[in-house]
């Protein structure tokens, strides 16, 4: 017998088996299949069974139906379906084997290799930020080298007083 596992948004997982011919789900209680959460409408979506398995049916519902990730107004479930009410994940499990979920192409991207590793004539800076400038300041520089003049005079003067001799 087909089922239907909703995941409810505390993570507890609520097995519905599903044995009749038609079912609705929705936020009232008036479905069969009751999902309360404010993201699932009110009158959610209907599923008939046809051929062993279920086919979904969107009721114009606020937030939509997706299966396996897309947006869908009808779509056939087939076992292992992941099935979307608003915020509310379900998983759709049948006991008719389909076959495997065909699995998206990966393109290799064509690469070449660079013809050449030096910087083109028009390359300009893309960094939102700006460069750090050097200063010059020359009344800087004069300060510190008359600073330094000032201290070598002084060593100077005081290495020439300690070199006195006292008279004789």
């Amino acid at each position: 017998m087909p089922k239907l596992i909703v995941t409810m948004p505390d993570g507890t997982e609520v097995p519905h088996e599903l044995g009749e011919d038609q079912i609705t789900v929705g936020r009232l209680a008036d479905n069969m299949i009751q999902i309360d959460d404010a993201s699932v409408s009110s009158h959610h979506a209907q599923l008939v069974l046809t051929g062993g398995d279920y086919h979904l049916k969107d009721l114009n519902s606020t937030n939509g139906t997706r299966v396996n990730g897309q947006s869908v107004d009808e779509k056939q479930l087939r076992d292992g379906d992941s099935v979307r009410f608003g915020k509310i994940e379900t998983v759709y499990q049948s006991e008719i084997a389909s076959e495997a979920h065909p699995v998206p192409e990966h393109a290799t991207p064509a690469v070449a290799p660079a013809e050449s590793s030096h910087r083109p004539a028009d390359f300009t800076n893309a960094s939102p930020f700006k460069t750090k400038k050097k200063n010059r300041d020359p009344i800087g520089k004069g300060v510190m080298a008359f600073a330094i003049f000032s201290i070598l005079a002084f060593i100077a003067a005081l290495a020439k007083i300690l070199t006195l001799q006292p008279p004789q």
